[in-house]
């Protein structure tokens, strides 16, 4: 399943810009599976201006090593 289009249809009421207070929280009401949702908690405490830029950051986080 493509992890984007999940997310769009999980965050779909949000509206935007968003907090990631917010994105978590809509997240965790509407069914995003546990890998999804631990990928949101590790996000920077920031504003996002729509799931694109929540994508992006996501895709950052995953390709920087830890």
């Amino acid at each position: 399943m493509d992890a984007e289009r999940t997310l769009s249809e999980i965050l779909d009421g949000l509206s935007y810009p968003a907090e990631k207070w917010q994105i978590t929280a809509c997240a965790e009401i509407y069914g995003a599976d546990v890998h999804t949702r631990r990928e949101l908690y590790d996000l920077p405490a920031k504003t996002y201006e729509s799931v694109e830029h929540i994508t992006d950051a996501l895709a950052t986080a995953t390709s920087t090593p830890r």
